[in-house]
């Protein structure tokens, strides 16, 4: 199942994407970390077969800011140099609460344009533009993974 989805300040995709092994059976406390951690890598696999380049994972500054980077990582261009690119990765089990994405929000985002900016200055990567995506994750139960990009989040 592939799809696409254009407004002003998101561009997504969504496919369904091979996972390794059975999903996680429920969502309490002690397996929201395993679901994360398959969502992430799951996206990190996807960005690897897309052809980018993953910098960093699970990236935490060392002190005097609060929060995670999920995945950070390079989009190759033909015609340019590379897009450095934070993602945030959104994984859950079910549709409950909402699609995965929906939970990052406009304070959200302004958590990771700060640990963006931070992750740069410590990491001195040659690249022409910086942009923020989220990869949300669906992981249903004797089902596929079903995987979506959205591209330029928080862009207008």
């Amino acid at each position: 199942m592939v799809g696409t989805t254009d407004s002003p300040s998101t561009r997504a995709s969504g496919l369904i994407w091979p996972a390794a092994g059975p999903a996680p059976r429920s969502v309490a406390a002690s397996d929201r970390a395993a679901v994360g951690r398959r969502g992430e890598d799951i996206a990190a696999r996807y960005l690897d077969d897309q052809g980018w380049q993953v910098l960093d994972r699970n990236w935490r500054p060392d002190h005097g800011l609060r929060g995670e980077l999920d995945l950070v990582a390079l989009e190759p261009a033909a015609d340019r140099p590379p897009t450095l690119v934070v993602v945030e990765v959104k994984a859950r089990t079910g549709l409950s609460a909402g699609p995965p994405a929906a939970a990052v929000d406009t304070a959200k985002l302004g958590r990771l344009r700060v640990l963006a900016a931070a992750w740069a200055a410590q990491h001195p990567v040659p690249h022409e533009r910086n942009r923020l995506d989220v990869v949300s994750v669906l992981l249903r139960r004797g089902l596929p993974a079903e995987l979506r990009h959205h591209r330029g989040v928080g862009v207008s």
